[in-house]
């Protein structure tokens, strides 16, 4: 699943090796330590997401649980701080924007 939050965009994939863990993958090693702290967080540059952390399913769950107790903004795009994010976020707004008219056409 990808998942973004104010802090990050995050790619959130069953781990291969340890069905109770999650791999974490970002392009942005801030959007990992952002959401989950002190991490470790390992670099891959050859892969499509160069960092990487794995994470129990429960730590997880948790996490995300206490992130959407805490959101305190009625609009997601002007949460987001860093620039450069939020101009691609709001480039992925964009593009859904698009599909959810397209899909208007055909219902």
């Amino acid at each position: 699943m990808w998942l973004f939050t104010s802090t990050g965009m995050l790619s959130v994939v069953a781990h291969r090796e340890q069905p109770d863990s999650l791999l974490i993958r970002a392009r942005s090693s801030t959007h990992i330590t952002a959401m989950f702290g002190d991490v470790k967080v390992a670099h891959t540059p050859a892969a499509d997401y160069p960092f990487r952390t794995v994470i129990s399913r429960n730590s997880f769950a948790k996490r995300m649980a206490d992130y959407s107790q805490k959101i305190d903004y009625d609009n997601y795009k002007g949460s987001i701080m860093q620039n450069n994010f939020h101009d691609s976020c709001l480039k992925v707004w964009s593009v859904m924007r698009q599909y959810g008219l397209d899909e208007e056409r055909f219902e």
